[in-house]
């Protein structure tokens, strides 16, 4: 019989909150209101999904200074842009931190920065 092992836990810092609001007033300011319901719980619910498999990000390489191992998925909110959710895995504690809600369309070089 197989083992199961249970899940992470999700945290998303205060700082990612804000990044997230920012994201949030952001939708809500350029799509129908719908469409940015859609959007936020869409890019919400990506976030949590990595309780199931939080290995699966590639390496954010501008934050690897900060020595955490960082990770990323998108989540794209439309067919060209998307929202980097950017984390990392505290192993010990089974928590995945999400750190930084990242549009893409931004300068990649103020990530470390954030």
């Amino acid at each position: 019989m197989l083992e199961r092992k249970q899940g992470y836990t999700v945290a998303i810092t205060p700082e990612a909150e804000n990044y997230y609001r920012d994201v949030l007033e952001y939708f809500y300011k350029h799509h129908s209101e719908a469409s940015a319901d859609r959007k936020s719980t869409g890019l919400l619910e990506k976030a949590i999904a990595l309780e199931n498999n939080p290995s699966i990000g590639r390496k954010e390489e501008n934050l690897r200074p900060l020595g955490r191992m960082h990770r990323y998925i998108l989540y794209y909110y439309t067919s060209r842009k998307a929202i980097k959710i950017i984390y990392f895995i505290n192993e010990q504690e089974r928590t995945v931190y999400v750190t930084d809600f990242f549009p893409c369309e931004s300068d990649e070089n103020k990530i470390s920065k954030r």
